[in-house]
């Protein structure tokens, strides 16, 4: 009998350390900056630009969350469809408010 309660506590102890390695890398804390909005401008930060040269100059909306915690959805000016980016390599834009 000891043995299967051995055995149970095993499998109990290596499923909590497979939920726990799972959620390890899918923090729902930011490190960087404020939470990013839904419908709002952004362009590529300087991470962003050096990552990806060829999108450095773009701009575009941000228009999701991706599958992953880490990544956002976002679409491009002259573009199509959206594209997958990590949240480090966008900033949000603040709109100009001269009144």
């Amino acid at each position: 009998m000891s043995e299967q309660s051995a055995k149970g506590f095993s499998a109990a102890k290596n499923e909590q350390h497979r939920i726990e390695s799972r959620y390890s890398n899918q923090s729902s804390v930011r490190l960087s900056g404020a939470a990013i909005a839904i419908g709002a401008r952004f362009r590529m930060s300087a991470l962003g630009a050096a990552r990806c040269p060829r999108l450095a100059k773009k701009e575009g909306n941000i228009v999701g969350a991706s599958r992953l915690n880490s990544s956002i959805r976002v679409l491009f000016e002259g573009s199509k469809s959206p594209i997958s980016l990590h949240r480090d390599y966008v900033e949000q834009l603040i709109p100009n408010r001269s009144e």
